[in-house]
């Protein structure tokens, strides 16, 4: 593009300077373009993408239709090349007018200059650039006098500004209104959990870039979905029980490199481990062209429904915290998971429904460890917390698939 100029009032907040200006819609329409670039993996970003849909359209309506229309501040960072920033000299001015010279603030009023090569997005206010990029199709004669209010920040291009823009996204989007858990995990940057659910998601070997890993809203995937392992929630909240075999580096925050590379070990040997040890598992990772027809089929391995995976690590961190792994991975490959016949029968698999409740998965997993004989509740409790879950007072608990260590 050319060069162009903007009238601007620069702004120093903390350790960031910002520059307001007004823009045209045909400038938004044409010069703003959509956050992809400062996200781990792109598809992040489509899921954020997907979800403009929602409001866009009625955005435009606001603007085609309502004389009365208004909009707060669009903050949109800048990437690809500093603007130039061209100071105005108030001062003869102010002693034209006889103004007080000391009151005046320096350097705060002025021209920003880009090169027409830089590359912009919208940090806060993706809904409304959309809307006024369609209401710019749409009704042109309508909006073309209208000046959007515009708050420039700076964004240094490489891994470290990414984070810091990112975390400016989040900072600002979550303390203006709630967002979902999936918003949530896409955005968050000060969050250990979701920090390394991304970095997960994006770069674990086995996950093939995120193409195998689904986002969702809700932590469940879609009836039918036969592509994708599990979603972005449920790598979330794996996350988060994995925690409990990780202690931060202390003195500095959670988001730090030193913590999120650290507790990335963590979660990918969790990964490789059970990849290594389920035979469905690395059939499935080992193969060329993966799928989940049979698997998903009434549900038939809960192991690739996220109650499951979550059933999986619950195990792993019992067994991980009590030195016990290779008990864990000799009991995984041989113990039956596949429905029905499978150790999760009317406990999490019900005439191939997943169950949905968390007092479901909990006695799904303290089940398994009964039978890998590593107990993590007394026999007594968990005959009668599977009784009360299966409806059956005559309920009585399998044969163990491994003995318990001796003492």
């Amino acid at each position: 593009m050319s060069k162009w100029t903007v009238p601007c009032v620069r702004g120093l907040i903390g350790d960031r300077v910002y520059y307001s200006a007004l823009l045209r819609a045909d400038q938004i329409a044409s010069r703003i373009e959509p956050a992809h670039k400062i996200r781990e993996a792109k598809s992040l970003d489509d899921f954020l993408q997907r979800k403009l849909h929602d409001r866009r359209e009625k955005i435009a309506k606001y603007l085609c239709t309502r004389s009365d229309r208004f909009f707060n501040s669009i903050i949109v960072g800048v990437f690809g090349g500093l603007p130039k920033w061209l100071p105005f000299d108030l001062h003869k001015a102010a002693s034209d007018l006889a103004i007080d010279k000391d009151s005046l603030t320096s350097d705060t009023m002025g021209l920003l200059v880009f090169s027409g090569t830089e590359h912009m997005f919208a940090v806060d206010g993706q809904h409304r650039v959309e809307g006024i990029r369609i209401a710019h199709d749409k009704c042109p004669e309508i909006v073309k006098e209208d000046e959007y209010s515009v708050v420039f920040v700076a964004h240094i291009d490489d891994k470290q500004g990414k984070v810091q823009t990112r975390r400016l996204f989040s900072d600002i989007n979550k303390r203006a209104v709630p967002v979902s858990n999936g918003d949530k995990v896409v955005i968050d940057e000060d969050e250990l959990n979701a920090v390394v659910a991304r970095r997960i998601y994006a770069s674990y070997r086995h996950f093939k870039h995120g193409d195998l890993i689904a986002n969702t809203e809700k932590e469940k995937l879609p009836e039918g979905d036969r592509k994708h392992f599990t979603n972005l929630l449920t790598l979330y909240a794996v996350n988060k029980r994995l925690r409990q075999l990780y202690r931060r580096v202390r003195g500095v925050p959670e988001y730090d490199p030193q913590n999120v590379t650290a507790f990335c070990e963590v979660v990918t040997t969790f990964y490789d481990f059970v990849v290594a040890n389920i035979p469905s598992y690395h059939r499935y990772f080992s193969s060329k062209h993966p799928s989940l027809i049979a698997q998903r089929k009434n549900n038939r391995n809960l192991l690739f429904r996220p109650a499951g995976l979550r059933v999986l690590c619950a195990l792993y961190v019992h067994f991980a915290s009590q030195d016990q792994l290779p008990r864990l991975a000799q009991g995984l490959k041989i113990m039956k998971f596949e429905s029905p016949g499978g150790v999760f029968d009317g406990v999490l698999w019900r005439d191939g429904k997943v169950g949905p409740r968390a007092s479901d998965r909990t006695a799904a997993v303290n089940l398994c460890a009964y039978m890998l004989g590593l107990d993590i509740e007394p026999t007594a409790k968990l005959r009668e917390r599977l009784a009360e879950v299966l409806r059956n007072d005559n309920y009585t608990l399998p044969d163990r698939v491994l003995q318990p260590p001796e003492a």
